[in-house]
């Protein structure tokens, strides 16, 4: 399964890359004062030749099958000519902070992340990005970007159930996985480890009379299927469905079209829903990192993600464009591309959580997930 599960489009030239660009110097001005001790070009004529000279972007933790991110490697490397290099594709969020942490300043670095939401804060808090605003930044919801730079967020998504129809039913919400013919055949990782897990805590939450405020209920509502043995310990959701390990799994809309050939292959009748009694979405944020071996390239990639093409790349898997409002006041997503979003009254009801609130959910499952769910289920 893709990373933190740890767990026709028109190509993009150059030109219209620097377009999309041009406002660096105004609205982007202060990443640019910030990045330019560690490399960062400080206006757009600058910065692309320097990534021309840099020649590639170094990311970490983004699959290919993940929000359709292989089509964006394509149009990325054909408009710039730069090379798109991925370490460790598979990652945890958690394992990208740690990287930073253990090769910085090396030329194996990764310059630009793909964490999910509640890293956010950690990672500005151990200094592991530097401040970058793109020249989209005023079109970006102000829940989806840092007030100063540190990140901003490219897309978001909402929690859905997938399973394998042939061997049970289509769930409508989360209360009906307690239904006994899901006993042993739900996927389930380590929220401690990956943001989407963690996400998954938040909607069961939500569903079971929970807030975004305090997941407990959440918490409650996975101890109670370990302890009826309804969960399957595992860090990779589609390969337990594609074995036969599971039969339903539980993730982001948007990687589920990315899995469609291979559950065909294994025989899989996948089919998917999004519970209704817990609607939760949350955002994956693309920061620089801090003194990035390729702060231009990388700043590039941010950009890229950000613009019209980037955004309807995301919107061809099921991916919300974080400038989604922009988008379709103008027109800019084809109609076909999208009917694959979620509906619009699924969309209306994703109120993204604080920092505050991802604090706290990270600190109770840190906390209680151990000694409630844990031990039941063999992590």
């Amino acid at each position: 399964m893709p990373h933190k599960n740890t767990h026709a489009i028109r190509v993009l030239g150059v030109a219209a890359l620097a377009l999309g660009l041009a406002g660096l110097t105004g609205c982007a001005s202060s990443g640019a004062e910030a990045g330019s001790k560690a490399g960062l070009g400080s206006s757009l004529e600058e910065i692309t030749q320097l990534a021309k000279d840099e020649g590639k972007v170094q990311l970490i933790a983004y699959p290919e099958t993940w929000a359709n991110y292989k089509e964006s490697f394509d149009i990325f490397s054909k408009a710039t000519g730069l090379g798109v290099e991925v370490s460790n594709p598979d990652g945890s969020s958690a394992e990208e902070l740690e990287a930073v942490r253990n090769l910085k300043g090396q030329a194996t670095q990764p310059d630009v992340l793909d964490i999910g939401a509640t890293f956010t804060q950690q990672a500005i808090d151990e200094g592991l990005v530097q401040p970058y605003k793109p020249s989209t930044f005023d079109e970006i919801p102000d829940a989806l970007k840092d007030p100063d730079g540190n990140w901003t967020a490219a897309y978001y998504g909402v929690m859905s159930i997938g399973v394998n129809a042939n061997e049970v039913d289509v769930p409508k919400t989360w209360m009906d996985l307690k239904d006994p013919q899901y006993k042993g055949k739900i996927a389930m990782g380590d929220p401690r480890e990956g943001a989407a897990q963690l996400a998954q805590v938040f909607a069961a939450s939500l569903a079971n009379g929970g807030s975004a405020d305090d997941i407990s209920k959440g918490i409650e509502f996975f101890a109670e299927l370990a302890e009826g043995g309804y969960l399957v310990s595992t860090e990779s959701s589609s390969q337990a469905l594609a074995t036969g390990e599971a039969a339903v799994m539980l993730d982001w809309n948007f990687n589920f079209p990315g899995i469609v050939d291979e559950m065909q292959k294994s025989g899989v009748d996948l089919q998917v829903s999004t519970p209704t009694d817990g609607v939760f979405g949350t955002y994956y944020a693309q920061p620089l990192t801090i003194d990035s071996p390729q702060p231009n390239a990388g700043a590039l990639w941010i950009e890229h993600l950000l613009s019209d093409e980037g955004a309807i790349s995301y919107a061809k898997s099921g991916a919300i464009p974080a400038r989604y409002e922009t988008l379709v006041k103008n027109g800019a997503i084809p109609a076909d591309v999208l009917e694959k979003l979620p509906p619009a009254d699924i969309v209306a009801q994703i109120q993204f959580p604080t920092a505050e609130q991802n604090d706290a959910a990270t600190k109770l499952i840190m906390a209680e997930w151990g000694t409630k769910v844990t031990g039941k289920m063999g992590f």
